[in-house]
């Protein structure tokens, strides 16, 4: 894993455990949902960020082996040696999948928010906006229906 896809993974698996919460738990995630939110839009710029960022890498590299004829060897055999291989860059599917798995979790915990009545729909489309994360009508047309639970 790449830390542009683990950071990405780490803030889904903790957004996805706020939809699960009690409400007077999940009270306390919303009071610092423009934390949350500000987290999620960070990691969506390292995701969108990361090929340029790779180009760089890529470039400083293949500069630094050919200024320096710098070579790679096996232990067993030190007389076998090659250039230094190009790095690995991570397969842009992986990229969007860990990206879309992060919009998904937290368009779910906006949702699960105005469900319980914590943020109003214009505060959801506001933050789905941001994030450039699609809004269901119809589950949006559900939570309207839908009296707040009070069982805390």
């Amino acid at each position: 894993m790449a830390y542009s896809v683990d950071i990405a993974n780490i803030l889904a698996g903790q957004i996805g455990k706020f939809t699960t919460l009690n409400r007077h738990q999940l009270s306390g995630q919303v009071a610092n949902l423009d934390f949350w939110l500000a987290e999620v839009r960070h990691c969506l710029a390292v995701l969108d960020d990361y090929g340029p960022r790779f180009e760089r890498l890529k470039a400083a590299h293949k500069e630094h082996v050919q200024k320096h004829k710098t070579v790679e060897f096996d232990l067993q055999e030190p007389e076998l040696t090659w250039s230094a291989e190009p790095p690995r860059r991570i397969p842009y599917t992986e990229l969007q999948q860990a990206r879309r798995a992060l919009c998904d979790v937290t368009y779910g915990f906006l949702v699960r928010c105005l469900r319980e009545r914590f943020i109003t729909e214009s505060r959801l489309r506001q933050a789905c906006t941001e994030l450039e994360v699609g809004i269901d009508p119809v589950e949006l047309k559900d939570c309207s229906r839908r009296p707040a639970r009070q069982r805390d």
